[in-house]
């Protein structure tokens, strides 16, 4: 499974998806978590997003803007445990 989580410099909210990323990480450590500057060469390539932040899990959007933590995890509690039946 793989989470990417698109940001931008500049972005006011972009700095508590970063937060988010680690708490990602350390609570599903068998979900790839990426996050992408969309305004480097490979965050162009890789999507089409327009506003920052934005959580994609596994090719659907699953958030514009930061969701509250708990939900996060609830979202990608339910992936992880379908992945793994």
């Amino acid at each position: 499974m793989l989470l990417e989580i698109y940001v931008q410099d500049g972005c006011f909210s972009c700095q508590r998806s970063l937060e988010l990323a680690a708490r990602a990480r350390a609570a599903f450590p068998e979900i790839q978590v990426e996050v992408i500057d969309i305004r480097t060469e490979e965050g162009v390539y890789r999507s089409q997003v327009a506003a920052t932040p934005t959580y994609i899990l596994d090719g659907a959007i699953i958030s514009l803007g930061n969701p509250a933590p708990a939900e996060l995890e609830a979202m990608l509690a339910i992936r992880a445990t379908r992945a793994t039946r």
